[in-house]
């Protein structure tokens, strides 16, 4: 199983959800590809969906990952009490952190999974999006409007 790094902090806001989406679907098993979500990556990709997104394929990708985004700072909240406020970027990585807190993460990865699975979107669809998003200033300049739209409307 592959871990992920850093599921709980989040320096900015395209790292909040660079790392929401490979927690999602590393951990979730979604779909048996590695996810490559920057040139950083050490994955390699190998689902690829030849066709452009639509606006409803870009709209309910935004939905879930902003639900997941809200759900992310909630555990993030609870592992910061838990912790004394001081979480480790890292912390569902860490081997030595209190148990509440890995039982949090390891929530977290599940939930999110579901968040997926319930959603339009099929998981490699969700993937295509995603390493498209890192790829294309237009697209993810799209999820961010809508993004902005939920949260106003929220």
């Amino acid at each position: 199983m592959v871990r992920f790094a850093s599921l709980l902090t989040f320096p900015t806001p395209q790292k909040i959800l660079r790392h929401t989406l490979i927690a999602s679907l590393m951990l979730a098993g979604l779909t048996t590809a590695d996810v490559a979500l920057s040139q950083k990556s050490p994955f390699s990709v190998w689902v690829s969906v030849a066709q452009a997104q639509t606006p409803a394929q870009i709209n309910e990708y935004a939905r879930v990952a902003f639900e997941i985004e809200q759900m992310r700072r909630k555990n993030y909240a609870q592992a910061k009490r838990i912790m004394g406020g001081n979480v480790p970027e890292d912390v569902c990585r860490q081997q030595d952190i209190p148990s509440a807190v890995k039982g949090i993460c390891d929530d977290f990865t599940r939930r999110a999974a579901d968040i997926i699975k319930r959603s339009a979107l099929t998981p490699a669809q969700f993937n295509d999006i995603t390493r498209r998003r890192d790829r294309d200033p237009e697209l993810e300049r799209k999820i961010q409007q809508e993004i902005l739209r939920l949260q106003k409307a929220g």
